[in-house]
């Protein structure tokens, strides 16, 4: 079976073309199943969803909100990626309710938040052996600078990570350095990972990673054996790639 890759150019910006494939996958999933289980990150990624999530058309009732990565500061911290949705939009809109959400109880230290947070997500998913990795249905992913993803940073050791599915970071080169983070095991155990990149100081990351397949960068690490993989970038971040990159000869 070929993989699924697919990129797409929006023009000026991601929104709408990231919001599109989110109620798409939502609404195929709920048709054949009765949760639909989702990961979302923070930055302009979550920004994005907060503006423009509660006018999809879907049963948000049946949704599961996870999160990909996680800053351990308080929700009311501006760096809280919980407290973002908290605060731009659950606080504006009264159509997802606040129980969809999972989020990393933030108040523990990193390790023991990284060991519950795992639990929670295998009691979610009705999983009771070790060895069982949860499939999540749609993960939205971004892309920092020097082609992070979640919590996943260049040469870190995290990298090699095996057996935790989430596992705490006390040392991140990007402040603050306590997070959880989901890793490349479960992370490519999705049936979709979805990349948003926005603007032109992507335009080299983004090359590197989807063209030149520069391995040395985590977001290359998302390559999902069984699933979907789907960059979604404007013109200005995706200047440097010519035609479409996934186009087999």
């Amino acid at each position: 079976m070929a993989l699924k890759r697919a990129f797409y150019r929006t023009g000026d910006a991601i929104c709408d073309e990231i919001l599109g494939l989110l109620e798409k996958f939502a609404n195929e999933t709920l048709a054949k199943q009765d949760k639909f289980r989702l990961g979302v990150s923070g930055g302009s990624l979550a920004d994005i969803l907060c503006e423009g999530m509660s006018d999809l058309r879907s049963d948000f009732s049946k949704w599961q909100i996870f999160f990909c990565d996680e800053r351990v500061v308080p929700v009311g911290d501006k760096e809280s990626t919980f407290g973002i949705f908290k605060r731009d939009l659950l606080a504006n809109c009264d159509n997802i309710p606040e129980s969809v959400f999972f989020p990393v109880n933030t108040s523990l230290e990193v390790n023991e938040a990284a060991a519950e947070y795992e639990r929670t997500i295998r009691q979610t998913f009705g999983l009771e052996k070790p060895e069982d990795i949860p499939s999540f249905d749609l993960l939205i992913l971004g892309i920092g600078p020097d082609g992070h993803t979640a919590s996943l940073f260049p040469g870190h050791p995290l990298l090699d990570e095996k057996k935790k599915l989430i596992a705490p970071i006390d040392n991140s080169p990007k402040p603050p350095p306590k997070r959880v983070t989901m890793t490349l095991p479960l992370i490519n155990n999705a049936k979709v990972c979805l990349f948003g990149a926005q603007g032109g100081g992507k335009a080299q990351m983004l090359k590197r990673i989807v063209a030149d397949r520069d391995s040395t960068l985590p977001a290359t690490l998302v390559d999902p054996p069984k699933g979907e993989l789907i960059f979604v970038a404007c013109d200005a971040a995706a200047a440097l790639i010519e035609g479409d990159p996934f186009k087999r000869s």
